[in-house]
């Protein structure tokens, strides 16, 4: 992703795959708007994303915007997320 400009979509994508590799069973369906809590994610499961975020996007999320507003999706997570690049 260096050379290209990250857009929210790009965000959504790259959550998507984080997920599906590391989190999730391969055979649940994820969709940028699934809720975190329909597919069985946890805390740990959250901070464990937002951890892959700060790391592959080099980004700092303030711990202002860990609510639950920002942690309930894959979409609002990239929204969270692009706001701050």
């Amino acid at each position: 992703m260096e050379n290209k400009k990250i857009t929210q979509e790009n965000i959504c994508n790259e959550l998507i795959s984080y997920v599906k590799n590391n989190i999730t069973d391969n055979s649940i369906s994820i969709e940028s708007e699934t809720p975190f809590n329909q597919i069985g994610l946890d805390s740990s499961s959250i901070i464990e994303i937002v951890l892959f975020i700060e790391r592959k996007f080099s980004v700092v999320i303030p711990e202002g915007d860990l609510i639950p507003e920002n942690l309930k999706s894959i979409n609002a997570l990239a929204k969270c997320t692009y706001k701050h690049l």
